[in-house]
């Protein structure tokens, strides 16, 4: 039977629209509150995201290792996270990829104790009771720093904690000292509550924050990453020439003093890459979390299946360091 023409332009016309309505789904992203994750509160704050033409619906989580966890629960798209919460997930599954880094420090994590537990230094923590939040880069710092110093990880009691009750359970004298990373590190340092004495910051140890996309995402929308891409690298160069315009959303997103904001952005480089150093870390951070018996598992045979340079590559060519 042959429709009549005024129905037929109708069901183009509905067709269309169900298209456009597909196309305008917004993505969710998982962010971590973390300083570095600022190039995506900037986007965000700016209106970049619509400004390249994808919606974007955000999903706050206190650390990385939360965000891949609500991206394997199917409640975001996209995540962001270290490199270290991201070969700890490779252990479990491998149904995402990093498409992009988009911010590093050396500066992003501190252990801090407390000067009447009787510490003065890394090699007092012997015995002592470590809170540290497992399963991230506060975790693969503390080992660093106790190994550099010559103390052997096990004879120190690691006691999980939750990022946001680092300085609660530190005031409260239920553990000796915290691994933690940003804002929660800098809080407990210079907070009066406790008598605190900073053992080590991050030093040598190159952080990365990376996007993390689901597979399926990958497939489906691969359109809508370049756009977020193209949003996060404007938020960037924001950040980089007008830095006074960032810190008042560092600021208002976080909740933090500004200058602990002037302090991060400092020491942050906001930057969209992709490098083989990220491949080399997920292999070795991997292998360190079987070892010391921090996570079980097997390493994905390639952990460049891991990485989908494809998006960044079509937004800035020059930012993928990667072989192809």
């Amino acid at each position: 039977m042959r429709l009549p023409w005024l129905n037929y332009r109708w069901l183009l016309s509905l067709a269309a629209w169900l298209a456009g309505a597909a196309v305008a789904a917004p993505l969710t992203v998982a962010v971590s509150r973390s300083p570095h994750s600022l190039p995506v509160f900037v986007a965000l704050a700016e209106g970049l995201f619509e400004a390249e033409g994808v919606s974007v619906k955000a999903i706050e989580a206190p650390s990385g290792r939360r965000c891949l966890q609500l991206m394997a629960e199917g409640q975001a798209d996209l995540g962001t996270a270290s490199e270290t919460a991201i070969a700890f997930e490779s252990l479990a599954r491998t149904d995402f990829a990093v498409v992009a880094t988009f911010s590093s420090t050396t500066s992003d994590v501190q252990l801090v104790a407390r000067r009447s537990a009787g510490i003065q230094a890394p090699g007092d923590l012997v015995g002592k009771r470590v809170g540290v939040v497992k399963g991230t880069s506060a975790q693969y710092f503390l080992d660093s720093v106790l190994l550099t110093h010559n103390v052997d990880p096990q004879s120190v009691i690691q006691v999980a904690l939750q990022p946001e009750a680092a300085l609660d359970t530190l005031v409260a004298a239920q553990v000796d000292a915290i691994a933690v990373f940003q804002p929660f590190a800098y809080a407990a340092a210079h907070s009066p509550r406790v008598d605190a004495v900073v053992l080590s910051e991050t030093g040598d140890y190159k952080q990365t924050f990376n996007l993390v996309a689901q597979a399926g995402v990958l497939k489906t929308r691969r359109p809508d990453i370049e756009r977020v891409l193209r949003a996060l690298h404007k938020a960037s160069e924001i950040i980089r020439a007008q830095p006074r315009r960032a810190e008042l959303v560092f600021v208002s997103r976080l909740g933090v003093d500004p200058a602990f904001a002037r302090w991060s952005m400092q020491r942050t480089h906001a930057v969209l890459s992709l490098e083989e150093g990220l491949l080399r870390t997920l292999q070795a951070q991997a292998g360190w979390a079987l070892r010391e018996g921090h996570a079980s598992g097997s390493r994905p045979a390639d952990y460049r299946a891991l990485i989908d340079a494809g998006p960044l590559r079509a937004v800035l060519p020059n930012a993928v360091g990667l072989a192809r």
